[in-house]
């Protein structure tokens, strides 16, 4: 690999290390999120427990960077029209969809941990839409023990994946659920992100290496 071997030893098992344990099967849906700050918090929180991607629909979302600290380039964020198309694709693709609900029957710690599971977090006012709710197939909530029977979304949202994360993964008994040719695409595009340069190194080496037409 061109580009892996520009890296130093540290640096190259840091990133083996990072995308090995990538979660495919945790995702989480931001509904019409509007304070930049807390949009942020989310991503970071999320890229940290070792998500990989992120829906956002609706809403004037723009993540802060001073807040995201460069977490978002290493995430897979996609923008949805609406909540209906992106229900639509996710329960395509096999996920359940989850709504964290204050008072809900069901706790967080537990859900399945082995199907695959999409968050859905709403606006830090209203919450998440009626239409996004109906398209849930469970509400849930946080064990809360305090007074305080209501978080911050960018804290609810970092309990959920980090609690959801940890328990898929003694689950599968592995860190990340991604296979072999996910986990090529991954590493190829974390190594174009991570080396300044990488587009003209790559160009280069494979005008090396291909045989002359």
């Amino acid at each position: 690999m061109a580009l892996s071997e520009i890296l130093d030893d540290e640096r190259r098992a840091k990133m083996e290390r990072v995308t090995a344990a990538r979660l495919g099967g945790v995702v989480v849906v931001l509904e019409n999120l509007h304070d930049p700050h807390n949009g942020g918090a989310v991503l970071r929180s999320c890229e940290a427990v070792g998500l990989l991607e992120i829906h956002v629909v609706g809403g004037e979302f723009a993540a802060s960077e001073r807040v995201t600290q460069g977490s978002d380039k290493w995430l897979d964020i996609r923008r949805d029209k609406g909540i209906e198309s992106c229900a639509s694709d996710l329960k395509a693709r096999g996920f359940k969809l989850y709504a964290s609900i204050p008072g809900a029957e069901i706790p967080l710690e537990e859900l399945d941990p082995i199907v695959p599971a999409a968050f859905l977090m709403g606006n830090e006012h209203a919450g998440l839409t009626d239409g996004a709710r109906a398209l849930c197939d469970a509400e849930y909530a946080l064990p809360l023990q305090g007074f305080s029977q209501s978080l911050n979304l960018s804290v609810a949202t970092a309990i959920t994946v980090y609690t959801h994360a940890r328990r898929r993964r003694l689950a599968l008994g592995r860190n990340g659920d991604l296979d072999e040719e996910a986990l090529d695409r991954l590493r190829a595009r974390y190594l174009r992100k991570d080396v300044r340069g990488a587009d003209a190194i790559v160009a280069r080496h494979l005008a090396r290496t291909l045989p002359a037409k």
